[in-house]
């Protein structure tokens, strides 16, 4: 089995042996990441902090120009360019603020799907119960989880 699905802040990738949340879905990601541990969650964090750094300075670039346009509107014309390449750096970045790691298939304990939310219940790296949730998911990609749920359920 390979699936993979999208939701809110990134891709899910399911084989035989891990469920792995990535940023791109693309398969070669999955190689190197990490069980969800603190070495991980530390990882996630950093990545995280860099991301909404960058979120910030797009929010500084944008309030400057509309200071400098109002300090002295009648001989500037707004930067449109500018602002509409600030919004689509922003919207391309959402995809980066996702968490990257897997979780084996043999360490979930549950599946919690509502509407478009999943709750994943299941053993980190330290064997402590843990969850992650991920939002706005696909049709396909709750399905796979439902279907994922009954397999767990029968073995």
């Amino acid at each position: 089995m390979k699936e993979y699905f999208k939701y809110a802040n990134g891709y899910v990738n399911i084989n035989d042996e891990n469920l792995f949340l990535t940023n791109s879905g693309n398969w070669s990601e999955t190689h190197d990441l990490l069980e969800k541990s603190p070495k991980s969650i530390k990882w996630n964090d950093i990545k995280s902090l860099k991301i909404y750094s960058y979120y910030l300075l797009m929010l500084l670039l944008i309030l400057a120009f509309v200071i400098d346009l109002l300090k002295d509107f009648d001989n500037k014309t707004f930067p449109f360019g500018v602002l509409l390449l600030c919004l689509a750096g922003i919207a391309y970045m959402q995809r980066e603020t996702g968490k990257r790691y897997k979780i084996p298939i043999s360490k979930i304990i549950s599946f919690d799907i509502s509407n478009d939310k999943v709750k994943i219940l299941f053993r980190n790296a330290n064997n402590i119960a843990d969850f992650e949730e991920i939002f706005k998911v696909d049709t396909k990609g709750l399905a796979i989880l439902e279907d994922l749920s009954r397999q767990l359920k029968i073995n």
